[in-house]
Parts: structure tokens; sequence; C-alpha cells
């Protein structure tokens, strides 16, 4: 899927709405035309169609949001992904053998999000819930979505983010040694002083699905990396090929 804004297609537009408002409880009119670049005049015309299907929720302020039907196609997510037994155990059996934060990440668009996370019990952790998303230029896990992506995929990602061309070099050599070693780690990129390790899940026939992401303070991990890498891929690898 491209991640560029520019489309004259209605459907790309109102995708692109939808997802402006995965990011955010609630958004104006003229917020929504912001973030996609589409003429106001047009984001009040598509919203009509999406409030009157149900995929948008109109408030009493005005505002739009999450609607009923985004709500249940959301649990269809759930339900045919992430509780069907395969993918909350492993992280769940992940944060405990580490003592960290395990994650399952997922590329949309020219992001990363989180749709599924198990907390540290220890004292000082990490957080990182359900529904956060990052530009896929940062992190571990960035780099290691991007880095089962082709070169044009990618390109198409700087280019959104506007990444200068310093970066992308940068950029482009982290995720061939992420490729190439099976994983990717990061330092303080996303948060300050958090370590994070990401390696990928890919489906029977070998395309990327997602990342298994392992985050930890840099205080606590940093003596621990080798341990906590071969966690994170070996729960990767588990998953791998399982997730219908």
């Amino acid at each position: 899927m491209s991640v560029r804004k520019e489309s004259d297609s209605q459907t790309a537009r109102v995708l692109w709405i939808l997802s402006a408002l995965a990011k955010v409880p609630q958004a104006s009119v003229r917020e929504l035309s912001t973030e996609t670049g589409i003429p106001v005049s047009s984001v009040y015309r598509l919203l009509d169609h999406l409030v009157f299907s149900g995929f948008v929720h109109k408030t009493s302020s005005g505002h739009y949001g999450a609607g009923a039907a985004a709500v249940q196609l959301a649990e269809r997510y759930w339900d045919s992904s992430l509780a069907s037994g395969t993918v909350a155990p492993y992280l769940r059996q992940l944060s405990q053998d580490s003592g960290e934060l395990a994650a399952f990440i997922v590329a949309h668009g020219a992001e990363s999000v989180c749709v599924e996370t198990i907390e540290s019990t220890q004292a000082l952790r990490c957080s990182y819930s359900v529904g956060t998303s990052h530009p896929l230029t940062l992190g571990a896990s960035g780099t290691m979505l991007m880095a089962l992506m082709s070169r044009e995929q990618r390109a198409e990602i700087f280019d959104f983010h506007d990444v200068d061309a310093p970066s992308r070099t940068r950029l482009e050599q982290a995720c061939e040694s992420a490729f190439g070693a099976g994983y990717a780690v990061s330092l303080s990129e996303v948060e300050e002083g958090v370590w994070c390790v990401s390696s990928p899940v890919t489906d029977l026939n070998g395309e990327l699905q997602a990342v298994v992401s392992l985050m930890a303070p840099a205080q606590r991990s940093l003596e621990r990396q080798a341990e906590l890498i071969q966690q994170t891929c070996r729960t990767a690898l588990s998953l791998s090929g399982g997730i219908k």
C-alpha cells in the first residue's frame, strides 16, 4: 500500500481519514484536513458517508471519532489474529522470561502501530500501550519492519516523513543490517533511556506480518542484550507461520 497522501481516489481519501482518526480519540474537520491534505469541503462530504455507515461518530461538540462499525472491525481483527491463541500467550511468556515489556507491532502506512502489549511487572519499566504509533523511521520496530520492505517502499516512507539524504543513508544501512541479522536494536530513539530489540514475524509464505519487540530501561538491558535479543528472536520465530 502506498503511503502517499496525493490521490484523486475517493476510496483513498476515505482511508486516509480513517487512518487519521485511528491516531486520536477525536478530531475536528480542520484537523483532519491538515493531517490528510484533503480540502475541508471534501472532508465534510466524506465524513457524512462515514457517519451514515457507522465507521465514524460525530460528537455533540462537532468533533469526529471512531464509530461503532470501526470498533466492531477492530474486534474482528482481535478475534482473527490476536486472540486466536497465537500472539498473546507468546508475548506473555516473553515478558515473563525477560522481565520486560513485550509488544506486537505492525506497519500501517508510514507508521508502526502497537496492536498488543504485555507490560513488565518490575517497578522501573517501560510503558507502551495498544494503539501507540510512531514513524517507521524511528526505533528498532520501524527499522525491522522496513528491512523486509523493498527499497521503493522505503523510499516512499522516507519521502512521506521528509527524511534528509544523510538520514536515508543511515536508515538504509540499518535496514540492511537488520535484514541480515534477523533483528534490530535501538537506544533512546523513540523515548529517552529506552532500549528496544525487534524481530520479524512472517506468514507461511515468508511475507512480513509484524514484529515482536522487547523494550526495557537502558540501565537494566545493556548488560544482557544478547540474552534479550535471543529471547525476542525465538518468540518471533515461534509465531512465524502461525498467525491466521
